[in-house]
């Protein structure tokens, strides 16, 4: 009679422990499914707030902070990365009458299809009407699930390897020296987005002796 209680109370263990990992399970399936919301449906998936309206070589110039307006986890953290960036530079900004004496100029560019957000945060050094080296902060989303895509990510998307890219860059280039741009891209570095085509960009730095200017190179 024991045994058979006990083997009872073993059976009801076992399936109390497979419905709570049936439920474990489905709730991690809801939390990892993504639903493409906008935080404000009164806006597009990017708009420019108005952080600061000042003055740059005497014309009017707005300080704007981006926003991506879908709702998951990874797209607030980079909302809060784009509005530190764009703080931090104001606060570091020496202004005389409104007007920017010195600090760092920022403007985007952005691209929204059917699958990607792609967000480039240009800025550029400035000092008493001296316009500095180009540099950019560039951040791809993707729509099917919210999450922000590194390089590896954006290279699987298209199917591609690190030396499948390198021998689409080193084939559609425009360079006085491919082998030593090639060369740069490679040791330095580079990053991806996608376009408005839909179409895959490579943006890296050409180095010379005197400088490096952002390009951006779309295959």
């Amino acid at each position: 009679m024991k045994k058979g209680f006990i083997c009872l109370l073993c059976f009801l263990f076992l399936c109390g422990c497979s419905h709570n990992k049936e439920n474990v399970q489905d709730n991690n399936d809801k939390q990892e499914k993504f639903v493409l919301e906008k935080i404000n449906n009164n806006y597009d998936y990017v708009y420019l707030d108005t952080y600061y309206n000042l003055k740059l070589n005497g014309n009017y110039y707005n300080l704007d902070n981006l926003i991506i307006n879908v709702n998951s986890e990874d797209v607030l953290n980079v909302n809060l990365e784009l509005k530190s960036f764009v703080t931090k530079s104001y606060q570091n900004m020496v202004i005389d009458n409104n007007e920017i004496i010195e600090g760092t100029i920022i403007d985007y560019k952005y691209y929204v299809t059917d699958k990607y957000i792609s967000i480039l945060q240009l800025f550029y050094p400035y000092i008493n009407g001296e316009k500095g080296e180009e540099s950019v902060n560039i951040y791809v989303v993707s729509l099917d699930n919210g999450k922000v895509l590194n390089n590896e990510d954006i290279l699987k998307c298209f199917e591609l390897s690190e030396d499948g890219l390198m021998n689409k860059i080193e084939t559609n280039i425009n360079s006085e020296d491919i082998m030593y741009t090639m060369m740069n891209i490679k040791e330095e570095g580079y990053d991806l987005y996608i376009n408005n085509d839909n179409k895959l960009v490579v943006s890296y730095y050409e180095v010379t002796d005197i400088n490096s200017i952002r390009k951006d190179l779309v295959l």
